[in-house]
């Protein structure tokens, strides 16, 4: 990672988002089933409200459990892909697999490795990674976010984050080139790296309403 290029996009987020930042609205905290509906569904999906898209998802899934904080990973792992699909949605993910399958099989391979909680998830973790990314249609992507959702500072390099950085460098980077500068510049800028993620985010979508 060049420093020139750390430069480049600190100077692009200077000159092109407004001072007054998008904020990001916070994720799930301590509700590890929550955070990881979201992070599944979000992949190349509308957000919503809170009655659809991806909210709406999260919703429907707490009310179905009856709490406001679902918290434990084991639910998810033992509920039927046909339940499971019910409430969230049907959508399907690369490789034909729908998302209510692979949030049953990550959440499998996660309690398996006794993370059922939020406090057990360890971003350090290549173990607790590679349960996660080996499912197919979920990738480092979708880890990232699936993190910041719980709190951890981070960057999700979907599309919109690698067109802004590509358009700030003129060059088409690759996602995990994206979030490292994305990160490098969240340091620049003295900031928290998920705001700046989701800054960008946002000023990126709304350049292409």
């Amino acid at each position: 990672m060049a420093d020139d290029d750390v430069r480049t996009l600190v100077a692009a987020v200077e000159r092109e988002l407004p001072d007054d930042w998008a904020a990001w609205p916070g994720g799930w905290p301590g509700q590890i089933e929550a955070a990881h509906i979201d992070a599944v569904r979000s992949i190349r999906a509308q957000y919503g409200q809170e009655h659809n898209g991806v909210r709406g998802a999260v919703g429907k899934w707490r009310a179905h459990r009856g709490t406001d904080r679902p918290d434990d990973l084991s639910v998810l792992a033992a509920t039927d892909p046909a339940v499971l699909a019910g409430i969230v949605g049907k959508q399907q993910l690369s490789g034909g697999v729908s998302k209510a399958e692979a949030m049953i099989e990550a959440a499998r391979n996660l309690s398996g490795l006794g993370v059922r909680h939020a406090a057990d998830v360890d971003p350090a973790s290549m173990g607790q990674k590679l349960a996660y990314t080996d499912v197919t249609g979920l990738g480092d992507v979708t880890w990232e976010y699936f993190l910041m959702l719980l709190g951890k500072p981070g960057v999700k390099a979907d599309v919109w984050i690698n067109r802004f950085v590509g358009r700030a460098l003129g060059r088409t980077p690759s996602p995990a080139e994206s979030r490292d500068l994305v990160k490098a510049a969240a340091v620049e800028l003295m900031v928290d790296a998920t705001a700046l993620d989701y800054a960008i985010w946002s000023h990126e979508r709304g350049r292409s309403s």
